[in-house]
């Protein structure tokens, strides 16, 4: 990013001050007549060709300025005023001595600023909705003769974003498949989980709708299998990294200004481990108030959720709160979100806070932010909706009938509710409380949290220094690994929701960004970086549950794998710290501001996870060209990337819970993926955009859960039989594939299509590997094919928005037939064991979610909200059949600013 982006001070909306002053002297009718009938003594045109289709939004925005012998700067302020747009630069950029008079009718806010910064070296770069950062610019072509900066892009492309990039950079010059969705888009479609702004238009990323009594985000595709259970990407909070990617899932729209979404591992090389599936950032609003002044903003809303698994739908609800004030250069925000699901089954309410607050201060050449936030989530059930052992009442969900049963020592009842729309108010309520009891006595409760800030310091045009750090940690108790992608949890402390655990990660980052002028119209922007984070890890079960058992050869220690089928023992707590080191350093050259060719690599260490210390190199490449012609714009890209993840990673602790895992974690190599993407862009004007990118990776080292059945006897006397586990190395997954965008805006509707499809097979086996994967399968819980289709329609008042997201094709196991015949006493215990295991395998046709929402403004700020999620009602399949999801959701609210 030019260096000016972070050494600028914002519009002082002067001109917007003047107007209220002239306002206080005069009558309201006299100044109204006065502005009218005032032309400046002086002059300029625009060429017919600057319509507004030429200028990416908000540049697009039309607008009358007349203004009289004032300074660059005041035109500036006046200028952001009268569009209503958030503009910053360096004030010491401008031109100092040149005065400007401007008398201009209906003309786009990027051919004014294009007659503005004539003869100086800025240019705009759109940032946001509503904020453009006037950046210098090195590149120069010629325009009748003389040289001028490049100032137009008919797109997005010089749009800047931070993920990818060493410090901030254009995205024209990004070899990535690169997704920005922005915060007044997720506030549009009625957004509140991360899960659900990724779906809303990032291709290639799915994640699984949260079950009931499910706390933690599952994605279940992103380009293809990385992991098992944890194909999570890296996520990042204002540039401070999450402990846990999983268990982010909650976003007040209102707080964020945009999630940028690198798919793959050829962020790797900027951001090292845990990148292997892709990066996230989540960038929080520091924009200030309308004015510099105050702004709050209140939204409220709350409706029923239909269900087919309780007495009576259940009642939902969301308020949100959130305050900012002060300017661009100096601003503070906070806010609150509360939010309630009420029991669509038995027992399995949730509850959901989440706070933050956030603050920036600049100086001429220095920038201060900070940022906290809060999340506290709670849902009642404890445990899967499946048949389970050890007399725990649970759901098993059937094609065409719902099973409730319990265990009472010799006692088994079952009760089938097949029509159950016949069954409403007391016969459901008197079937449903004889049969079940659910525990929910302890429940799941997660708490993360993060707070950090950042400093970033810019002594000249060349150099630009940024130190970030800070602390991010979650506490849970009583999370089940039943999002596993596995046959079922993986012991029975999980599977009684009694894992608990606890993780602080803190982490310090130092990049030195420099950029120089090597050659006429030739840039060079290279990067060095310094990382260190620690981590503290608790992970701990007050159940019974597996321990490593010692073995040799392939399964012991130091091999592929290491047994878990050991004896069985009661543990309560584990406890380690490690730390993680990494130097990277990265080069770009951009050459006519059309050739781009970037290079990098990053060394890793990370010590004390693992028996012995892991060290890796994450190389990456990548070039782009970009050609601009006419209204059209044409970027051809590709890049290279591996990236790693370590064996005993913070994701497995909050999906794979029981503190036995660890020993034979520490004896397990790393993940890893590597691939190659190439895509083309094509932008047609500012408002119609199309997307090609092909993908090509293989990752290999992936640890699966190995599943067998063992007997166990509580201290009744009781036999109970469960699922315990082996870990071991698969082998190697390749995943191929096609993803396609595609977006459009006529007038008042805008249109946006994605589409991802996906091929992940296993391509090699491990020597030792027993499990009931075999060449050539697909992968489980990958959709082979994702689509997703939103639209948003402004008329007056009215303002309506919607979105279809489906996910098709797709093998997972047969959870309710697994409960099912774990009941069966009579089945042999090899029957879960192995290849046995591949009975259990169905293909699930595909699941379609749909959501809208409309809004109406009343007057002023006051808005009524109208909102409707799932509304095909679809309460199961999603991703097994077993896994029950809230239904059909209607919601009534208000939203207002004062």
């Amino acid at each position: 990013m030019p260096a000016s982006f972070d050494s600028r001070r914002p519009g002082r909306l002067a001109g917007a001050a003047a107007s209220l002053v002239a306002g206080l002297l005069l009558p309201a009718s006299a100044f109204a007549a006065r502005l009218s009938t005032v032309e400046p003594a002086c002059t300029k045109s625009v060429p017919s060709a600057d319509r507004a289709s030429l200028w990416a939004p908000p540049l697009d925005r039309v607008v009358t300025l007349r203004v009289t012998d004032v300074s660059v700067r005041d035109a500036v302020d006046r200028l952001a005023s009268v569009a209503h747009l958030e503009l910053s630069y360096s004030a010491d950029l401008l031109p100092a001595d040149r005065r400007v008079c401007l008398a201009l009718d209906r003309v786009p806010v990027g051919a004014v600023l294009d007659l503005l910064l004539e003869g100086s070296a800025l240019r705009p770069i759109v940032l946001g909705s509503t904020q453009v950062v006037l950046a210098p610019s090195r590149i120069t072509a010629t325009r009748a003769g003389s040289e001028v900066p490049i100032s137009r892009r008919s797109s997005v492309l010089d749009r800047v974003v931070v993920t990818g990039s060493p410090d901030g950079a254009a995205q024209r010059g990004s070899p990535y498949a690169l997704n920005v969705v922005d915060g007044a888009q997720l506030a549009e479609h009625g957004v509140g989980t991360l899960g659900e702004a990724l779906d809303l238009s990032v291709p290639g990323v799915w994640t699984w709708t949260a079950a009931a009594g499910s706390l933690t985000a599952r994605y279940g595709s992103i380009r293809g299998a990385s992991s098992f259970g944890v194909s999570a990407p890296k996520i990042y909070l204002d540039g401070i990294e999450v402990a846990n990617p999983l268990l982010v899932t909650q976003l007040d729209p209102s707080r964020v200004a945009r999630v940028e979404v690198i798919r793959g591992p050829q962020g790797a090389a900027l951001y090292g481990a845990d990148a292997i599936s892709g990066v996230v950032n989540i960038l929080t609003r520091h924009d200030g108030a309308p004015q510099g002044r105050q702004q709050t903003q209140l939204s409220t809303s709350a409706g029923i959720s239909a269900t087919a698994y309780a007495a009576r739908d259940p009642f939902v609800q969301e308020h949100s709160l959130s305050y900012r004030r002060g300017s661009a250069s100096r601003n503070l925000g906070l806010g609150v979100n509360v939010g309630t699901v009420g029991a669509y089954v038995p027992g399995a309410s949730e509850r959901r806070l989440l706070l933050d607050a956030d603050a920036r201060f600049s100086r001429q050449q220095t920038i201060f932010t900070g940022m906290a936030r809060l999340s506290l989530m709670r849902a009642n059930a404890s445990t899967s909706l499946l048949l389970s052992t050890d007399g725990v009442s649970t759901f098993s969900a059937q094609p065409s009938a719902l099973m409730v049963t319990v265990n009472d020592g010799a006692f088994r009842r079952a009760v089938s509710v097949g029509a159950i729309d016949t069954m409403r108010g007391g016969a459901l309520r008197d079937s449903l409380r004889g049969a079940v009891r659910v525990d929910s006595a302890n429940g799941q409760q997660v708490a993360q949290y993060t707070v950090g800030g950042s400093v970033a310091f810019m002594p000249n045009l060349r150099w630009t220094h940024t130190l970030i750090g800070g602390v991010d940690g979650y506490r849970l108790q009583g999370l089940s690994a039943f999002a596993l992608a596995g046959p079922q949890s993986l012991s029975n402390a999980a599977q009684a929701g009694s894992g608990e655990g606890a993780a602080d990660r803190a982490s310090l980052r130092w990049r030195s960004v420099g950029r120089y002028d090597i050659a006429p119209a030739t840039l060079l922007t290279t990067t060095f970086a310094v990382e260190q984070a620690f981590t503290h890890e608790v992970v701990g079960g007050a159940g019974v549950i597996a321990t490593a058992g010692v073995g040799s050869g392939p399964n012991g220690p130091g091999g592929n794998g290491a047994l878990l089928g050991g004896p069985v023992a009661r543990v309560r707590e584990s406890s380690t710290s490690y730390g993680t080191t990494g130097v990277s350093a990265q080069a770009q050259v951009a050459w006519q501001d059309r050739w781009f060719a970037s290079a990098g690599v990053r060394a890793e260490r990370i010590g004390g996870a693992t028996l012995n210390t892991q060290q890796s190199l994450l190389p990456m490449l990548g070039a782009a060209y970009v050609r601009d012609v006419g209204d059209v714009v044409v970027k051809v890209r590709g890049a290279f990337g591996t990236g790693i993840r370590p064996a005993r990673a913070l994701t497995r602790s909050s999906s794979w819970l029981g503190p036995g895992q660890y020993a034979s974690l520490s004896s397990l190599e790393p993940e890893r993926q590597t691939g190659t993407e190439a895509g083309v862009d094509l932008l047609l004007g500012a408002r119609t955009a199309l997307h090609v990118t092909r993908f090509d990776q293989r990752a290999s080292g992936l640890i699966q859960p190995v599943s067998a059945l063992v007997t166990t006897v509580s201290g009744s006397g009781r036999l109970s039989r469960s699922m315990t586990y082996t870990l071991q190395n698969v082998g190697a997954i390749d995943n191929h594939g096609w993803e396609l965008e595609a977006t459009t805006r006529v007038q008042r509707l805008s249109l946006a299509a994605a589409v991802a499809l996906v091929d992940s097979r296993v391509a090699q086996l491990a020597s030792g590997y027993r499990g009931d994967m075999r060449v050539g399968d697909r992968m489980l819980d990958v959709p082979s094919n994702t689509v997703s289709l939103t639209a948003a329609y402004t008329s007056g008042r009215w303002s309506v928005a919607g979105t279809a997201i489906r996910a098709a094709d797709w093998i997972g196991y047969d959870r309710a037939g697994i409960g099912t015949a774990l009941a069966d006493s009579a089945l042999s215990p090899r029957e879960f064991e192995g290849a046995n295991l591949r009975r259990y395998w169905m293909t699930y046709a595909g699941i379609t979610r749909v959501r809208a929402s409309t809004s109406f403004r009343v007057r002023g700020d006051l808005s009524v909200l109208v909102g409707g999620d799932n509304l095909l009602n679809v309460q199961t399949g999603a991703p097994d059949n077993a896994s029950v999801i809230s239904g059909r959701t209607l919601t009534l609210g208000l939203r207002t600013s004062f």
